[in-house]
């Protein structure tokens, strides 16, 4: 218990947070979904697997009713017409290309039997899962007019029983929607807040691991193997990245009692804050000139502030608080943050371009926290937390819809959501340690 302690205190949140209890109530939305099918063409059994990871995909947001049916000839008008009165104006054509290394799909309005739009895709990698991502991420575009974030995963930390006195505290990693789960860090010991980076060929997890020394930043790859990143004196956690992954900002205390910003970029180490306050949670712009993040030394209370790095200087973005983990999101150009209101932990969005907060989860039941976009702008991954209970929610930003993708009877912690890889991210070897490199980042 002891290391939690230290790192709830770190991230300074722990403090103000009571217990609650434990129950859900989120105010329904009335939005019509859209009738969707899956097409087969031929009997190919790994087209097959695709179209049902394709069904879960495009069921998750809640916006559509997804069948899948099964055509070995080219489908007749008549079938078309048969849709049309099913009420399913969208059918997606599913079928092998002459490449062995590829497949084809085609989008189609039903009712003007109608090609809106079709293209070859080349398999990327060796996971089926992943293909059938990589296809839904293609298709939703051209249904929906924005991105969504199928290929992507999420990490975590879990918490896993001991035979010791205390429990460990792992790094897993799953699908979007919570969906199988893969430890990738098993190593005796307190090992939180997993961060990935932005390098769209080579997916790699910074997290850090609690020692009786100190609490050093590590980086795991798909094989996982470990090595460390930074282990100055005290705290190193939370590193973030520019979109072309130059940049690199994290906290350190350096063992002087006071949590700073540092930025490693080019080679060099730089202190960014300077004040008499707890300076964590960095959040950087996708251009790496701005740096959201959370500090308690204007106020002793933390708020939300940003930091300019062409300038040198911080502007306040959060006059009450107390306020914890910002998360800029590159798509629509928004902040999301966690605040306390009326003794809950509830999740704001503050508009970067209006300068307008907005409270987005009003429900008392539960604290959230450790907030947290996807990539394409379209969700909110964060824990619902009350009394011992911590559970993974993904929560639609527009319809509301939400989701609990972790199981009751697991304490997760520490969410993260990856980029947009080349290929999907997924454990490939037997974890392994390897020698670690006494060099920081």
């Amino acid at each position: 218990m002891k290391n939690k302690v230290i790192i709830g205190i770190s991230l300074i949140a722990a403090l103000y947070v009571t217990d609650l209890s434990c129950s859900i109530n989120v105010a329904a939305r009335n939005f019509s979904k859209m009738n969707l099918v899956l097409v087969l063409m031929g009997n190919d059994s790994v087209l097959r697997q695709c179209a049902h990871i394709m069904k879960r995909d495009f069921s998750f947001s809640g916006q559509f009713n997804v069948s899948v049916e099964q055509c070995k000839t080219r489908p007749s008008k008549k079938l078309f017409k048969e849709w049309q009165k099913q009420g399913k104006l969208l059918a997606v054509f599913l079928n092998p290309s002459g490449e062995p290394d590829a497949f084809e799909w085609r989008l189609y309005d039903t009712s003007k039997v109608k090609m809106l739009k079709g293209k070859k895709y080349t398999k990327r990698g060796s996971s089926v899962r992943g293909w059938a991502h990589n296809i839904a991420d293609m298709i939703w575009p051209e249904i929906m007019g924005q991105e969504s974030s199928f290929s992507t995963r999420i990490a975590f930390s879990k918490e896993v029983k001991s035979s010791h006195k205390h429990n460990q505290l792992h790094v897993y990693i799953a699908d979007f929607d919570g969906s199988h789960q893969e430890p990738l860090v098993t190593t005796p010991t307190i090992n939180v807040a997993p961060r990935w980076n932005s390098d769209a060929h080579n997916p790699l997890l910074f997290y850090s691991e609690s020692s009786q020394a100190n609490i050093s930043l590590r980086v795991v790859d798909m094989m996982g193997r470990r090595k460390i990143a930074s282990n100055f004196d005290g705290l190193n956690m939370l590193p973030t990245f520019s979109k072309n992954g130059k940049k690199v900002v994290y906290c350190m205390s350096h063992g002087d009692g006071k949590c700073h910003l540092y930025a490693y970029e080019q080679g060099a180490l730089e202190q960014l804050t300077h004040n008499n306050g707890n300076n964590i949670s960095p959040s950087v712009s996708e251009d790496g000139n701005r740096i959201y993040f959370c500090s308690d030394y204007k106020k002793g209370m933390p708020l939300i502030y940003c930091y300019d790095c062409i300038h040198g200087s911080m502007e306040q973005l959060t006059d009450s608080g107390p306020c914890f983990s910002p998360s800029y999101c590159e798509k629509n150009k928004k902040l999301a943050y966690i605040k306390r209101v009326d003794g809950v932990m509830q999740i704001f969005i503050y508009d970067l371009n209006t300068q307008k907060h907005v409270q987005f989860t009003t429900d008392e039941n539960f604290h959230k926290e450790e907030c947290v976009w996807s990539p394409c702008g379209n969700y909110l991954l964060f824990c619902l937390t009350a009394g011992p209970s911590s559970r993974l929610a993904v929560e639609h930003v527009v319809t509301h819809n939400r989701h609990l993708i972790s199981r009751f009877s697991e304490q997760c912690s520490y969410p993260s959501w990856s980029p947009q890889y080349q290929e999907y991210p997924y454990v490939k070897a037997t974890i392994t340690e390897v020698s670690a490199y006494p060099a920081n980042l």
